[in-house]
């Protein structure tokens, strides 16, 4: 990666801590988006640099806090979440390949819909929901984690409509969220798409981000909780639909594939035939002399 765009991944990679230290999420969804957006990196690189930068922020943060987890609600959901961010890895891989405009299409549409539920406010329930439910939101959000790297939004709105405590809430979601990221590596690794460039990159990205972070949260008490959240908003809002707008080179719902620029070096490196041969024929009424054997 040239430097000029490792160091606007590193600084966007920074914002998203920022933004996440003060709202809860989107540290992903900001860093994907703006990325893609920006062209610096393929959705799937950015995805698994976002994986290794979310499991050291994650496992920072709840270090610092008292533990308040939830243990039965995280054995739900990543039930459901383990199998599915398996699915999403390999949804990730067709359309990148195949159907690439597609992919930046659907990103740019979860990241407005996660914009959207960032600024609603689920109203708690009187009792704790189902097993079932929980599993349903563990299986959204891994599947948006194998595709995107942020099983965030399902599993947040989810969680924030549970009778609990706002520092239970956020202590299970970071174990949750650890725990996806950790499943999602695992995932990459098995399937052989883990590769030293990404964790090259993600390693860049730590200590700005683990410094963005602790600045963020060191101000987030003087500002809104409303605030926040408009201000993640804005951003997921602006990369959401830049992403729905066609890009110039955008390829739309074509294919994707090597084979041809193949063909063509292959075509490159043939002899050029010789015609001198069969044009001096037809100019003296001769046959031509056959070929040699």
């Amino acid at each position: 990666m040239p430097l000029p765009d490792m160091l606007a991944f590193i600084g966007l990679a920074a914002l998203g801590s920022f933004v996440q230290a003060l709202s809860g999420f989107a540290l992903g969804l900001i860093v994907l988006g703006c990325v893609t957006l920006l062209q610096l990196a393929p959705i799937p690189f950015t995805a698994a640099v976002i994986s290794m930068i979310s499991l050291v922020t994650g496992s920072w943060v709840l270090s610092q806090h008292p533990s308040n987890i939830q243990w039965r609600s995280v054995a739900w959901t990543v039930a459901g979440l383990i199998p599915a961010v398996g699915l999403g890895l390999a949804l990730l891989a067709h359309l990148d390949t195949q159907l690439p405009g597609l992919l930046r299409r659907l990103l740019g549409l979860v990241i407005l819909s996660a914009g959207l539920l960032l600024m609603l406010r689920p109203h708690p329930h009187a009792q704790p929901s189902g097993r079932l439910t929980t599993l349903l939101s563990g299986i959204a959000g891994g599947l948006l984690g194998g595709l995107f790297s942020t099983a965030g939004p399902p599993v947040v709105f989810h969680l924030y409509r549970q009778p609990w405590t706002l520092s239970a809430i956020r202590s299970t979601l970071l174990a949750i969220f650890v725990i996806s990221t950790l499943v999602r590596i695992g995932w990459q690794s098995t399937r052989g798409e883990l590769h030293w460039p990404m964790i090259e990159v993600a390693l860049y990205c730590t200590l700005p981000v683990l410094l963005a972070a602790h600045w963020g949260a060191h101000i987030a008490p003087r500002i809104a909780p409303q605030r926040m959240r408009q201000l993640a908003f804005g951003l997921l809002a602006l990369s959401g639909i830049g992403l729905l707008l066609p890009a110039h080179n955008d390829l739309g719902t074509l294919p994707r594939t090597d084979q041809s620029l193949d063909d063509a070096r292959s075509a490159a490196t043939l002899p050029a035939p010789d015609h001198r041969s069969a044009v001096g024929a037809a100019v003296s009424g001769s046959p031509a002399a056959p070929a040699r054997r």
